[in-house]
């Protein structure tokens, strides 16, 4: 999403560097596919880029791919759809299908370059951009349903819920956080709290990690 800002400290570094360590056996062949989900300001973004600056160091190909970027309507109309109906909120308010073909279009290595949407926040905007792509590359893919993918190789999973991750959200809300957010918070809870028995790897509120 345009004008995300991540600041990339040291205990989220090892975290990466102790996840890469688990899956290593997986990553320089082909492409492989991960899958980061969780609930809002579980960290997902932020172990996202931590594992993509220590690939970067290892000169070993990737890209990021943000759900953000794949919802339907653009944030703010997103939001207002979902002040009309609580019933709006879920996983289909995502084009899961579209990320899903975009995943297997990076997996297939027939094309240098990918077209994707871009969420712009503060425009209330949902843009394209063209992203090069490399062979062989580690996708990383990060949203709070994308253990609902089905063309993944390793589903991480952040045991943390919305009550635990209240300051996190603090800090980098850019909209004041209300009680209807914790009402969108609590039904997104209860969808995603299933999706743990889905994963291969779980990092819990401690950031340990066990593995399935």
């Amino acid at each position: 999403m345009v004008g995300d800002f991540i600041e990339l400290k040291i205990e989220y570094l090892n975290l990466a560097s102790q996840v890469l360590d688990i899956i290593s056996h997986k990553i320089g062949t082909a492409p492989v596919a991960i899958a980061i989900s969780g609930e809002s300001g579980s960290g997902k973004s932020t172990l996202a880029v931590a594992m993509a600056e220590l690939l970067e160091r290892a000169n070993q190909p990737k890209i990021i791919l943000h759900m953000d970027d794949y919802f339907k309507l653009p944030p703010l109309s997103n939001h207002k759809n979902r002040e009309k109906n609580l019933e709006n909120v879920g996983p289909h308010e995502v084009h899961l299908d579209l990320l899903e073909k975009h995943i297997e279009d990076i997996k297939s290595n027939n094309s240098n370059q990918l077209i994707k949407p871009l969420s712009d926040y503060a425009n209330d905007e949902i843009n394209e951009e063209v992203v090069n792509l490399s062979p062989n590359s580690v996708i990383i893919v990060e949203g709070t349903y994308t253990s609902l993918l089905q063309n993944i190789d390793v589903k991480i999973f952040i045991d943390r819920d919305y009550k635990s991750t209240l300051e996190n959200r603090k800090k980098r809300a850019r909209d004041p956080i209300t009680p209807f957010v914790e009402k969108v918070l609590a039904i997104e809870h209860e969808i995603i709290s299933r999706h743990k028995a889905l994963s291969d790897i779980i990092i819990d509120q401690n950031y340990q990690i066990k593995t399935a």
